[in-house]
């Protein structure tokens, strides 16, 4: 198949000092000699220091603590001459929620930062010194680029699949996780957060109001300036979500994906159970599959980084209303328990081979150090902390960003929980809490109680039981299939 023009590369972007690595029909930045350039769909700012200095870009859609979304150059507290200008940067940008990646060009070091889920991707070629949305943006320089090993164990047939810990399928290029920034001077990627310990919540209610807070404030911004989109499942994150959205409501267009799948099936039967119930503009989606044209697209789109029934998704999207902002529910996890080990402990002991089998990755000599490496680099000893970094920086990070640049058909995607002191809440939530899954209930019953009138993820009346049984059967199944996986991969 022909491979996709630059023009179609929605969204995405590159940074380089050769000018000639940015195609001629996009936009463009400079600065000292380094230069931006991106697809005329992605919006770019300028970052203005304390002194009107232009000290770097503001890439994607930051939301700001007044619930506008960013779309003019920015000022912010920062004395480039200062010793602890890094520090001030950083403070000011996390204050932004939102899908974003920065760019600081100071006078002594440079760095490259991502929003706190990685939500706007990037990855870098040390020995090309370029940064871009997608390897697909990096030239190849050696024929052996490919890494077959990693790829042949990373890529299994009909499986979800993703290229963990800072891992591409090409040697030369690398992924910028969550928490850590790209040193432009070392092109080393460095842990920035948390930098000690998440204290555990001493008020659990007042913490759960100043979540909500900020995730409506990051709803109403998109709301402004754009008619939502919202899936609706039978699942607890689309229904905070959804109480969160009350008082835009009736700009938003819900919708249910269907398909022959236990899981979809359940779905379909909650979710128009719900839109009946509250009189809610709902659609449904039938499941297909991508002709083999679009897979090879997507894969194109994000730098053939994440597989499986994903792919298959631009297609269910391409039939949502394209002017409208799909909202999306990712990072909500973090404030339930379900990506613990079981019986794990604030104090209990996490090695590689423990990450390696929770991630359920191949344990290859790459993925086995850079395993390694990202439990070394930590700054907390939390084994609950430790877990919920895991999912954001390895699952956000590594696999819901990059899918983000496969989706071109809608005005954005944005995910609401997407904001640093979001992040730290959840985090912080006691385990029982969390293990409870009392997080969910809560944000409904404050913002709208009457969404509780079914329950999460099970069915009413008599399907409920036989769902019972099937769904034991099912993860006795999936129990052991992840038990042989990993013993054939050792």
């Amino acid at each position: 198949m022909k491979k996709l023009g630059v023009e179609e590369l929605v969204g995405q972007f590159i940074f380089s000092r050769s000018v000639s690595a940015i195609p001629e029909t996009w936009s463009r930045r400079t600065i000292d000699g380094r230069h931006l350039g991106f697809h005329p769909t992605l919006p770019v700012v300028e970052i203005l220091a304390s002194d009107s200095t232009v000290i770097g870009w503001l890439l994607g859609y930051p939301i700001d603590s007044e619930a506008q979304l960013v779309t003019e150059d920015v000022r912010f507290a920062v004395s480039p001459s200062a010793s602890d200008a890094f520090d001030q940067f950083e403070t000011a940008l996390y204050g932004y929620g939102g899908r974003y990646a920065a760019i600081f060009l100071g006078r002594e070091a440079s760095r490259v930062y991502l929003d706190p889920c990685g939500s706007l991707a990037v990855v870098f070629c040390p020995e090309q010194e370029m940064v871009a949305s997608t390897s697909s943006l990096i030239p190849y320089l050696h024929k052996d680029d490919d890494n077959q090993e990693l790829i042949e164990a990373i890529e299994v047939p009909n499986e979800d699949t993703y290229y963990p810990f800072g891992l591409t399928p090409r040697r030369s290029v690398e992924r910028l996780l969550p928490s850590h920034y790209l040193d432009l001077q070392t092109w080393e990627a460095v842990r920035h957060w948390p930098k000690r310990e998440i204290d555990v919540a001493q008020d659990v209610p007042e913490a759960v109001r100043e979540l909500v807070s900020l995730l409506k404030n990051n709803i109403s911004a998109i709301a402004r300036n754009y008619s939502l989109h919202l899936a609706l499942t039978a699942g607890r994150d689309s229904r905070m979500l959804l109480a969160c959205t009350r008082e835009h409501v009736d700009r938003t267009l819900l919708y249910t994906v269907s398909g022959p799948s236990a899981g979809k099936r359940l779905d379909w039967d909650i979710a128009s159970r719900l839109a009946r119930k509250h009189s809610l503009h709902h659609i449904q989606l039938d499941y297909e599959h991508s002709a083999a044209k679009d897979i090879e697209q997507w894969e194109q789109r994000t730098g053939n980084c994440v597989h499986g029934d994903i792919m298959n998704w631009n297609m269910l999207y391409k039939r949502l209303e394209p002017q409208r902002a799909v909202l999306l529910g990712a990072s909500g996890e973090l404030g339930r328990g379900f990506h613990f080990r079981q019986g794990d402990t604030e104090t209990s002991t996490i090695v590689v081979e423990d990450i390696l089998h929770k991630s359920q990755m191949p344990n290859i000599p790459d993925v086995h150090r850079r395993a390694r490496q990202w439990l070394a680099g930590l700054a907390v000893h939390n084994a609950l902390t430790i877990w919920g970094l895991l999912y954001n920086e390895t699952f956000n990070g590594c696999w819901f960003g990059p899918v983000h640049y496969g989706f071109t058909h809608n005005a954005l995607y944005l995910w609401p929980f997407c904001h640093r002191r979001i992040i730290e809440i959840m985090l912080s939530f006691p385990r029982e809490y969390r293990l409870n899954n009392l997080f969910p209930s809560d944000v409904v019953e404050q913002e709208w109680p009457e969404l509780l009138c079914l329950p999460f993820n099970w069915y009413v009346g008599f399907q409920r039981y036989i769902y019972g049984v099937k769904w034991r059967a099912r993860k006795i199944w999936k129990k052991y299939f992840r038990l042989k996986r990993g013993h054939d991969s050792r």
